[in-house]
């Protein structure tokens, strides 16, 4: 089967006409998720509020407070953040399970399973890949940082003006870096769910080639991914402001009994934003990962009816 970028970008918008249902699971599952989250940080509120009086009331005593008292409110703070630190782990436990779904759905579309979501091997290597790949990335990032900071001190040190052309040069030239490592290694994740294993680096032997149309189809993809989120803000924006989404923050100006309720899992309004937003997501989580995986079948001359996974 021939590769074609442009068509492999509108691979989501297939998957959702031809299995519904899968949108139905991910905007379930994404707001099991996220009204979870809500109550949770609804119950950190109290202290929350609580550590940031005692603070104030540390900061204005007198004597100044010793160091005991600040570690004691400290240890307070630091409580309350381990009671949400589920949060992350949880949030990254259903992107994988998100990522493999599509995967699974574009590669293996006669495959089981609710939306095909699994909670198996596949989620694991899914989980552990984009894990490892996620710190390269950072790592990437921070070593371009690192460069474009010591270029621009060295040209601060020495008034040459060309060197700061040469700063800016060569940070151009390291985001090109870093985004053609981002293309060569796109289809780790199908890869991944397709043969079962782990395959970090695999993807670099699948895209030999083959950038220009990678990038080209991730590009499309993107802008549509960016369409659908302005779109769904006729939707969302005024659900939003009905849940009371502006009280959303837990500065020194905010009364906590409106973050409070603007975090209550019981009002109405507040189920209603969390499934407009599910409902959002999954969308663009479908947009998003699913041409990567038709990438990797048209690569590789699979069928769309060929089970990979």
């Amino acid at each position: 089967m021939a590769f074609s970028g442009s068509d492999a970008a509108f691979e989501g918008f297939r998957l959702v006409r031809r299995n519904p249902m899968a949108l139905v699971a991910w905007t379930l599952l994404y707001a099991v998720v996220s009204l979870a989250s809500l109550f949770a940080m609804s119950r950190a509120i109290g202290p929350i509020t609580a550590w940031g009086e005692r603070m104030e009331a540390l900061e204005s005593q007198s004597p100044s407070a010793t160091p005991e008292q600040v570690m004691s409110a400290f240890q307070g703070f630091g409580e309350v953040m381990l009671s949400l630190a589920w949060l992350l782990p949880v949030s990254l436990i259903v992107t994988a399970m998100l990522m493999a779904a599509v995967a699974r759905a574009v590669l293996n579309p006669r495959a089981g399973g609710f939306g095909y979501l699994h909670l198996g091997m596949d989620e694991v290597r899914v989980f552990v890949v984009t894990f490892v790949l996620g710190i390269l990335a950072f790592v990437a990032w921070m070593v371009l940082v690192a460069l474009v900071v010591i270029l621009a001190g060295i040209a601060g040190a020495t008034g040459a003006d060309w060197m700061w052309l040469f700063m800016v040069l060569g940070g151009f030239a390291g985001v090109g870096v870093i985004i053609w490592l981002y293309v060569r290694l796109s289809l780790a994740v199908p890869i991944t769910v397709a043969e079962n294993r782990f395959a970090f680096f695999d993807s670099f032997a699948v895209t030999r080639g083959r950038f220009w149309s990678l990038f080209g189809m991730a590009v499309i993809a993107f802008v549509m991914v960016l369409v659908i989120s302005m779109l769904s803000w006729v939707v969302t924006l005024p659900l939003g402001m009905m849940a009371g989404a502006e009280s959303w923050t837990f500065g020194s100006n905010s009364d906590p009994e409106i973050v409070a309720a603007a975090l209550d899992v019981t009002n109405p309004w507040i189920i209603a934003s969390a499934f407009a937003e599910a409902v959002v997501y999954a969308l663009t989580v479908g947009v998003m990962y699913a041409p990567f995986a038709a990438a990797y079948r048209d690569l590789k001359g699979l069928g769309a009816e060929t089970p990979t996974a």
